[in-house]
C-alpha cells in the first residue's frame, strides 16, 4: 500500500512538518505587492534548515505529487484569506503545480471547492506551470486548463524559454502569465542577448496581452534594466527572502507596498 505524501517525504529528509513559506511578486519601483508565490518546505525535525521539494519531488509518484498541491493550494489559499482580511492586501497568491498533474480528474473540482470555501476569487489564484517538464497535451489537460480558465483561474508558465516548445505553450494554453528564469533576468548589463530576448519576449507578451514577471532579481542594476526593457513585474531576493505569510503581512502596509525596497 502506498505511504500518504508527507509520510513519503519524511523517509527521505527525516520526520517533521510541512510549512509555506512566500515569495513576493512586486511591481517596480513602486514596491506594489501584487502577488505572492508559495513555496512549500519540509522541517525535518533533525534539522534547522527547511528542506525544499527539489531534494524529495522526483521521489513521490504522481498521485503522492498531486496529495501534496492539493495541501500547498488548500493552505495557501486559507493564509491568503487571512492575510487578505488582516491587512487589506488585494493581491494574487501563486501555487506551483507539476505538468502531470494538469490532467488529474480531480484537480478542477478541488480548486473551486477550495476557492469557495475560502471565499477567495479564482481571478486571484495563479497556478504556475513549470517548463522543466514537458506538458502532456491530452484532452484531459486541455479540458482542465479550460476550465479552470473559464473559472477565472490564472495560468501562468514558469521558467518561460528553459523547458520544452515554450512559444507552442503560449499559443496553445494562453496562459495569462509568463516568468522569465535567472538565465535571462541577471547581467543585463553584460549581455546584449538577454536583453534583446528580455525586450523581444516581453514586447510580444504585450501584444497578447499576457503579463511578464521577471524571476530571481538580486541586484537593484538589473531591476532598473529590467524596466528600461519594459518589464514591471520583478521577483527575487532584491525585494526580499521568502518568509511565512505572518512575516508578509507584518512588512505590508494596508495599501498592499513593501515599507522599503
Amino acid at each position: 500500500m502506498e505511504r500518504d505524501v508527507f509520510s513519503e517525504i519524511a523517509v527521505h529528509t527525516g520526520s517533521g512538518s510541512p510549512s509555506l513559506v512566500y515569495l513576493p511578486q512586486v511591481r517596480y519601483p513602486s514596491g506594489e505587492v501584487i502577488g505572492l508565490e508559495a513555496l512549500f518546505r519540509w522541517r525535518a525535525d533533525t534539522a534547522p534548515r527547511r528542506h525544499s521539494p527539489l531534494s524529495f519531488l522526483p521521489r513521490l509518484s504522481v498521485s503522492q505529487t498531486s496529495e501534496l498541491f492539493f495541501w500547498v493550494v488548500d493552505t495557501a489559499v486559507a493564509e491568503a484569506r487571512v492575510l487578505s482580511d488582516w491587512t487589506g492586501w488585494e493581491g494574487i497568491v501563486a501555487v506551483n503545480v507539476e505538468a502531470d498533474q494538469l490532467g488529474d480528474p480531480d484537480l478542477v473540482h478541488h480548486v473551486q471547492r477550495v476557492l469557495n470555501e475560502s471565499r477567495w476569487p479564482a481571478q486571484r489564484l495563479a497556478l504556475e506551470v513549470t517548463e522543466r517538464r514537458q506538458i502532456p497535451v491530452y484532452p484531459s489537460v486541455v479540458r482542465n486548463i479550460q476550465a479552470l480558465q473559464q473559472a477565472g483561474v490564472l495560468l501562468a508558465m514558469d521558467d518561460f524559454g528553459e523547458g520544452y516548445a515554450s512559444f507552442e505553450y503560449l499559443k496553445r494554453l494562453s496562459p495569462a502569465l509568463i516568468k522569465l528564469p535567472a538565465g535571462f533576468t541577471g547581467g543585463l548589463e553584460r549581455d546584449p542577448r538577454n536583453r534583446e530576448i528580455v525586450r523581444s519576449v516581453t514586447a510580444l507578451a504585450q501584444r497578447l496581452g499576457v503579463q511578464v514577471v521577471a524571476e530571481a532579481v538580486e541586484r537593484a542594476e538589473d531591476a532598473q534594466a529590467l524596466r528600461e526593457l519594459g518589464l514591471q513585474v520583478m521577483q527575487g531576493y532584491l525585494f526580499g527572502e521568502p518568509r511565512q505569510l505572518e512575516d508578509w503581512a507584518e512588512a505590508l502596509n494596508h495599501g498592499g507596498r513593501l515599507r522599503a525596497i
